[in-house]
């Protein structure tokens, strides 16, 4: 099978190059190649489309060398093809059709004919005939500025906006025609912008005036094109133009929400568009400089971000956010933007913990409900435990700058047993967290916990801690009565502490305390009290003595710590001092045998016999006469521990043989 192919191609070549040897009316289109470049014929005057797999497109030189198939047989690339139209879709001047022929580094055997035919599935084949001319490449494209400065690095600038700008191309031209052959012309950003130029003997020059630079042409990019060849490629020098720009904006993003709460973090963003290179942008609240936590730039430098992380006090209340950035290379220009910040906070209740009303039906009850808040609450909501809300105004708390408060008068029913709780509601939100009360049933005042704190001749002195108040405000009451009942005294305080200071104890006397309210009284509280004495002047003295003595035991048992210590230490000091003297002054007798051995430095007798003074301290080894803990006994033992007496202890040291 893949002979028999083979065999039909060969045929269809010898047919084709038999038709054009007799049939020569094709018309030939005469295109320029430059020697020793690339150059790439097409086939026809467009795109080609093939109308079938079994269509394709054959290159002939001379009409008798096979050069290129399109597609080619078994070729992948068919069958990728087989669900698309059969052909290459291409814009002029930036891709190239497959169906093209591409002839690398032309030479002098590359001149001739073309033969370009498309064999059609359903219609008849069509011919193409190109004849390629050699020309000489054109001398590469030089670039200059306006003042005959050459553009070396690739860019001008950076300029600023409103600039003139000239940009110069010249390229060398050998021939001597009037009419030169080679056409230089500019291209913006790969569109052909202008293509007039001079002519001077040997150079042609084109001159590019961009006049008063605006934001489009930065980073426009600019070619010189120099061409004298119709499937070469031309030569091209470029030029990109940059340039310094002022922000088109600047704009702090708070999405039209001014109100920050105090203490609560919030990012805000400050946005710079269009400002070249980036700018450095910095906050400021006030007079203080603020640090930003990130800055970013987006969309290849043209938008900058920087992102502050603020939680502002209430100090900080109706000062400007300032956002600045800051272009180095525009140091006379500033771009600002500022917003005034509203600082506040949502109402916070002050009342510190849960209030416990006494309620009676039908009874009137009055609470109020404490909070700060800043701005002013524009309401108070007051919700029982059957879900009934009530609706009260706005009060100030005088002498406080953002505390307010509000009182709710109601006749109390059956169903209010439970919580009620209060919420505060201003342009920052309602409260968090309410005010609790918890509304119990109503009555006379818990017993009062009383006690006599201090007892004195003729003086009685007695504390209450009071109870609950039943709903209503209370009163400690404190009777006195006599052993026979009779009353002494009776007081009233609302704090619940008393003091008598005329109070006469020849006999036992009975206190009587309880609180009282609009709605009743509490059961009694009887405490019994006992007559008291002024204490002897021996029990003053052995108080004294009790007292100051705790403290002369501690100073005492500490200086026999340290005694004991610094002993220790000589001690130790001194008996290495005597084996060091003994190492070196060894008492050495010789034998009889020759081997030499210490001998004791006494014998038992007489260290038993022996005397050695020593200096005792008897009063740091004797019982302690002004305490009542004995003290550490001294290293050395003498008449100690056998006598109670204050005199068997010497005042002074003595010398004593052991």
């Amino acid at each position: 099978m893949v002979k028999m192919k083979s065999l039909c191609f060969l045929l269809t070549c010898i047919l084709i190059s038999l038709d054009c040897r007799v049939f020569g009316a094709e018309p030939v289109v005469i295109l320029r190649a430059v020697r020793g470049r690339d150059a790439r014929l097409p086939c026809g005057q467009g795109k080609v489309f093939l109308d079938g797999p079994e269509s394709y497109i054959l290159w002939l030189r001379n009409d008798l060398e096979y050069l290129y198939r399109f597609p080619l047989e078994n070729s992948d690339k068919r069958i990728a093809l087989r669900n698309h139209v059969f052909g290459t879709p291409c814009d002029s001047g930036y891709c190239h059709d497959s169906t093209s022929l591409l002839i690398k580094k032309v030479s002098d055997r590359d001149a001739g004919l073309y033969r370009c035919r498309v064999h059609y599935q359903a219609s008849p084949s069509v011919d193409y005939i190109i004849e390629v001319r050699l020309v000489e490449s054109p001398g590469l494209p030089k670039l200059y500025t306006g003042d005959g400065s050459p553009i070396i690095q690739g860019y001008v600038g950076p300029l600023s906006l409103g600039s003139d700008l000239v940009l110069t191309c010249e390229v060398k031209d050998s021939k001597s025609t009037k009419v030169p052959e080679t056409e230089v012309y500019w291209r913006r950003n790969g569109l052909v912008t202008k293509r007039a130029y001079v002519y001077q003997p040997g150079i042609l020059r084109a001159d590019l005036h961009l006049n008063n630079l605006t934001r489009s042409d930065l980073d426009a990019h600019y070619e010189c094109l120099a061409q004298n060849s119709d499937v070469t490629e031309p030569l091209i020098a470029g030029v990109v133009i940059k340039m310094y720009l002022p922000p088109m904006s600047v704009e702090i993003r708070l999405n039209n929400n001014y109100d920050f709460e105090a203490g609560q973090p919030r990012v805000v963003d400050c946005v710079v568009i269009g400002c070249v290179p980036p700018p450095a942008i910095t906050w400021h609240l006030g007079d203080t400089m603020l640090r930003p936590t990130v800055h970013k730039e987006l969309h290849d430098g043209n938008y900058t971000v920087s992102s502050l992380t603020l939680a502002p006090s209430l100090r900080d209340d109706q000062k400007k956010l300032v956002c600045r950035a800051h272009n180095s290379h525009l140091p006379s220009e500033r771009f600002v933007d500022k917003v005034t910040l509203n600082v506040g906070y949502r109402p916070v209740c002050q009342m510190g913990r849960e209030e416990r009303i006494g309620a009676v039906v039908r009874e009137a009850e009055t609470v109020t409900c404490i909070v700060d808040a800043s701005p002013e609450p524009m309401q108070f909501s007051w919700t029982f435990a059957d879900s009934t809300t009530l609706y009260t105004g706005v009060t100030k708390v005088p002498g406080y700058p953002h505390r307010y408060s509000s009182t709710l008068t109601w006749l109390s029913r059956e169903g209010d047993i439970g919580q009620l709780h209060c919420r505060a509601t201003n342009a920052f939100g309602e409260q968090k967290k309410p005010c609790s009360f918890n509304i119990t049933i109503g009555g006379p005042p818990s017993l009062p916990d009383c006690r006599v704190s201090r007892t004195y001749p003729n003086a009685l002195r007695v504390q209450c801690n009071k109870g609950w108040d039943g709903g209503r405000p209370q009163s400690v009451h404190l009777e006195v009565l006599d052993e026979d009942g009779t009353p002494v005294r009776n007081v009233t305080d609302v704090a619940g502490h008393f003091f008598l200071p005329d109070i006469v104890y020849s006999r036992n006397m009975t206190a009587v305390l309880y609180a009282t309210n609009s709605r009743g009284k509490s059961v009694d509280n009887v405490i019994a009290l006992q007559s008291l004495k002024p204490p002897p002047a021996s029990a003053l003295n052995n108080y004294m003595t009790s007292t100051w003595m705790p403290y002369v035991e501690a100073l005492v048992g500490t200086l026999a710590f340290i005694i004991a210590i610094v002993s220790i230490s000589l001690g130790t000091k001194v008996l290495m001092a005597r084996r060091q003297s003994a190492a070196m002054n060894p008492d050495i007798i010789p034998r009889n045998d020759g081997i030499f051995h210490r001998e004791p430095d006494f014998i038992r007798d007489e260290r038993l016999l022996g005397r050695t003074n020593i200096t005792v301290n008897q009063m740091a080894a004797c019982q302690n006469q002004y305490s009542s803990s004995p003290l550490p006994a001294c290293r050395v033992l003498v008449d100690c521990g056998t006598h109670s007496s204050s005199d068997s202890c010497p005042s002074s040291p003595h010398s004593y043989y052991v």
